[in-house]
């Protein structure tokens, strides 16, 4: 009888609003851990001038030959990740910020593999970047033939068949 009931509420509207409300949670929390993580870093790390957060942002300014300097290279990103983190908060420009912190998290990345090695924070940088991109694809719209499209290109179509 259990499996019954189950495959009857398996398309009613109480389950999909179950998943929806599931989904909305998850993309909820997804931004939440993303921005905090963005912003613990930049206020507590990187505009407090923690020694580790020096450091790190002095061999990145050696390895450009210092064309940019530390305290540039640190309150800078430290300004962009606190933009990003914003972004990503706000409903209605989440998925842009999210597509900002994968781009910003992929040059990270490279910078740690490349100059900066591979500790915590190079751990750190790799999981908000999962999880920028796991919200983005959370985030996608489907055609009607069943393949993803982006909001971006609905809004076009809707707006050509007018």
């Amino acid at each position: 009888m259990s499996t019954i009931i189950r495959e009857a509420l398996a398309g009613s509207r109480w389950s999909r609003g179950q998943d929806f409300m599931g989904k909305r949670l998850a993309l909820l929390a997804i931004r939440l851990m993303v921005s905090m993580n963005l912003l613990y870093a930049a206020i507590f790390l990187k505009f407090a001038a923690v020694p580790d957060s020096v450091t790190l942002f002095t061999q990145m300014s050696q390895a450009v030959h210092g064309w940019v300097s530390q305290p540039v290279f640190r309150l800078g990103s430290g300004a962009f990740e606190t933009v990003v983190a914003v972004l990503l908060l706000i409903p209605k420009t989440a998925r842009l910020g999210a597509g900002l912190i994968v781009v910003w998290m992929t040059a990270v990345i490279l910078s740690h593999i490349f100059v900066l090695g591979y500790g915590w924070f190079f751990v750190d940088a790799l999981m908000v970047m999962l999880l920028a991109v796991i919200y983005l694809l959370l985030t996608r719209r489907w055609s009607h033939w069943g393949k993803p499209e982006n909001v971006g290109m609905t809004a076009a179509l809707q707006a050509h068949k007018k």
